[in-house]
């Protein structure tokens, strides 16, 4: 069955999809020659039940106090028109709170409040303001707020910046490195087109979209949209034809490929059983109509990490096609996670038991895909939004190569129904806050649209978002995002495709996939360094530097079957590093991110950069059959200075070993496990067979025979298990009859 992709237009998803608030801004993005221009909110404009409230502790002495509706509009003057920082300082009254905002009659999305009873600064950069009176317009969406007062400071030279344009797979394909470096080069400069297409067995033809844009602008768009989702289900998936949609829309048309993945779960999957097919209404993406697990399906040994694992696999065969085509894809997994905000507002099964799940679940992915199924032609893509929590949820720059974000901001839910308007800001304010949220670290994309807003709105506000890939039509008024007006207007996008500020299919370079000085990755000389390209809408000042930077390595190994005569296990870990280098780190075990549980180790490399680690794996239950070797650091203690380096680091190998004797020093005999072998072990023994209930493997009593004893106990190989003949066995050595009791057959 077709994959049925209507998130688009769920209520939930466009209330809070547009949050600005909670980017803090360096000094180096504000003009400091002048004072903020300050307005006390309490001189403002209001309608509705919003009212003065006397404040002794507010900066005029007064505030306004926001309930069940109404508007405040405040008149701002400024000398000189271009981006502006606005401050508002405001809380939420009881909880953390959104309002809505426009500015001279175009939205900018909503205000994002945090909870409190002191006035909290609520920063949002980049708001275009004109020359002479401006309008700002504050309108109740939802939650009780109080407002004190608001500042304006004019942005100065708001730069556009990425610090790591290098894919972070350190052996990623030429073609992967030549796009990355393709990206690098327009980010800031230009916006690159593109568009999603429809799903298969949709309202209508998969190319009936990229035919509009063609036919309406003369233009195919640079991106191609895809997804895996159904075909890599295992309910009910069949091959769509993605993968030869792909190799036609990069080999034979040049163009730019993106995937993402709205895997399928069964609703009711404790009772699934795996394997089994079933319709695609008995499935979902949704958090809140399934109880897949995302912590268990980033656990070996877990139901959900073989279904999940067995989507990763078929997926992998697919871009391992794709790779031997010389074909790189955007790959955007697990999006949209945090939904509307915080650990409890995912939309997906992904994000559905919060952050440190999820966090755990795209690394694993990350790694399957990269580490384990060898799929070197991938450019990672994560979905952010611009929350004060969205921080939360991101993997780590180890694990992201773009930050995208999806737009849909022509949806009013003010009212409590959707109220649909043309609405084609830029959003610079969510393209800078997200940028200053990471550091700058990465390029910041529009991974999903409904407006892609205009050449003009773009360049004049400074949004510099990385590319726009505009959602399918879905076969609604509602949803038809490309090709409804009310989403955009054919004269938009007539101006959008015809611009010299966005790149089109035909304006992709030839040698997009093989750029000079690109070369074959090197396996023997990767390490964790990070090679760092600043890249900015200035092309003279983009500077590229190579430096080292430490990043927690993880890899997951898989326990073998327990031997029956095993007494305890260990972990082997070689590593190669700098010569004389501590290094250390941890095994890590548990079946979700609450009870998840770590065996710290550590050790001295030797002269060579060799080191051979040990760990006793006592603390780990036998019921895992996997576990995940974490290296926590490495570095070289610098005396001079007083600091330790940070030196790269391989992890050459990891084995769990089990042990049947000698390295925990087992007592054979001692069915008691106390270390010594007297008359108690065998009349532990003897109870064990005769009252099994109170005394064998699974007894009620403390003293019951435990499994370790039971193999420690069973001395006499004659018959199966522990019989009274190990009883008797023991009895003789005590007796002195026999030398000892390793395990024989009579």
């Amino acid at each position: 069955m077709g994959m049925k992709l209507f998130k688009k237009s769920g209520a939930a998803l466009m209330s809070a999809a547009m949050l600005l608030n909670s980017a803090l801004y360096s000094t180096a993005f504000v003009t400091a020659a002048d004072e903020p221009i300050k307005f006390e909110f309490e001189d403002a404009e209001i309608t509705g039940t919003i009212t003065v409230e006397k404040d002794s502790s507010a900066s005029g002495g007064s505030v306004l106090k926001m309930t069940e509706d109404g508007t405040i509009t405040v008149k701002l003057t400024v000398d000189e028109g271009g981006p502006y920082k606005l401050t508002f300082y405001a809380f939420g009254i009881g909880t953390d709170k959104q309002q809505n905002l426009t500015v001279n009659g175009s939205s900018q999305g909503a205000i994002g409040i945090p909870q409190g009873t002191e006035y909290q600064p609520v920063e949002l950069t980049a708001i275009p303001l004109k020359a002479g009176e401006n309008t700002i317009v504050i309108e109740k969406s939802w939650g009780w707020s109080q407002f004190d007062y608001l500042t304006a400071e004019p942005m100065s030279g708001a730069k556009i910046e990425a610090k790591q344009t290098t894919p972070c797979d350190q052996l990623a394909t030429v073609e992967t490195q030549s796009l990355m470096a393709y990206l690098a080069e327009n980010y800031g400069k230009h916006i690159i087109s593109g568009q999603q297409e429809i799903y298969s067995g949709g309202p209508h033809g998969l190319e009936t979209e990229f035919e509009y844009l063609k036919d309406t602008t003369g233009h195919y768009p640079a991106i191609r949209g895809f997804d895996y989702g159904n075909f890599c289900c295992p309910l009910y998936g069949s091959d769509d034809g993605s993968t030869d949609r792909i190799i036609d829309w990069v080999k034979n048309k040049g163009g730019i490929a993106t995937a993402s993945y709205h895997i399928n779960v069964p609703k009711d999957f404790a009772s699934y059983k795996i394997g089994t097919k079933m319709d695609w209404a008995q499935s979902t993406y949704t958090a809140k109509d399934t109880d897949f697990s995302p912590s268990k399906a980033a656990t070996a040994g877990t139901k959900e990490n073989e279904y999940y694992l067995s989507t990763l696999k078929t997926l992998a065969k697919e871009f391992n096609k794709l790779e031997a085509e010389g074909i790189p894809v955007i790959w955007r997994p697990l999006h949209e996670a945090e939904g509307g905000g915080g650990e409890t507002g995912s939309w997906f099964w992904w994000g559905r038991e919060g952050s440190a799940a999820y966090k755990k679940l795209w690394i694993y992915t990350y790694e399957t895909l990269t580490n384990e199924l060898n799929c070197h032609n991938l450019i990672w893509e994560w979905n952010s939004y611009n929350f004060g929590t969205s921080k939360d949820w991101y993997p780590g720059d180890a694990y992201v190569d773009i930050i995208g974000y999806d737009k849909y901001s022509c949806t009013d839910w003010t009212t409590g129904s959707a109220r649909y308007y043309h609405n084609d800001s830029p959003f610079s304010s969510t393209f800078y806050g997200i940028m200053e949220k990471y550091d700058s670290a990465k390029m910041v994309s529009m991974a999903e649209n409904d407006s892609f807003s205009t050449p003009d709105k773009l360049q004049e506000e400074k949004a510099g978002w990385l590319y726009f890939c505009t959602w399918y039509d879905g076969g609604s008024d509602t949803t038809d995002f490309l090709s409804n007006p009310t989403f955009n207007t054919k004269e938009d996008t007539i101006a959008m495709y015809q611009s010299e500020y966005c790149i089109t299919l035909d304006e992709l370079p030839k040698d997009l996939y093989k750029k000079n000085g690109v070369t074959p990755p090197d396996p023997s000389k990767t390490t964790t360094s990070t090679t760092t390209a600043t890249t900015t809408a200035d092309p003279n000042a983009t500077t590229t530097t190579t430096a080292y930077k430490f990043a927690i390595q993880k890899k997951t190994v898989t326990i073998p079957e327990k031997p029956k005569l095993a007494v305890g296990k260990e972990m082997q870990i070689d590593l190669t590093g700098a010569p004389n280098a501590s290094i250390g780190g941890a095994i890590g075990f548990g079946t979700t991110a609450d009870d998840w549980q770590n065996i710290e180790w550590k050790g001295n490399a030797d002269k060579d950069g060799k080191l051979t680690v040990h760990v006793d794996l006592k603390e780990m239950p036998d019921t895992f059959t996997s576990c995940e070797v974490q290296v926590w650091w490495s570095n070289v203690w610098n005396a001079a200075t007083e600091k330790a380096i940070d030196q790269p680091y391989t992890i050459d190998s990891c084995e769990v070993h089990y042990l049947m004797g000698g390295a925990l020093e087992p007592v054979w005999g001692d069915a008691n496990d106390d270390k010594t072998v007297d008359m108690s072990d065998v009349v532990l023994i003897m109870q064990a067979l005769a009252n099994p209930n109170k005394y064998g493997l699974e007894g009620t009593e403390k003293s019951h025979i435990t499994e370790t004893g039971w193999n420690l106990g069973d001395v006499d190989r004659s018959s199966e298990g522990i019989t009274a003949n190990d009883a008797l066995r023991i009895q003789e050595y005590l007796l002195k009859k026999i030398d000892n009791l390793y395990p024989t057959e009579k």
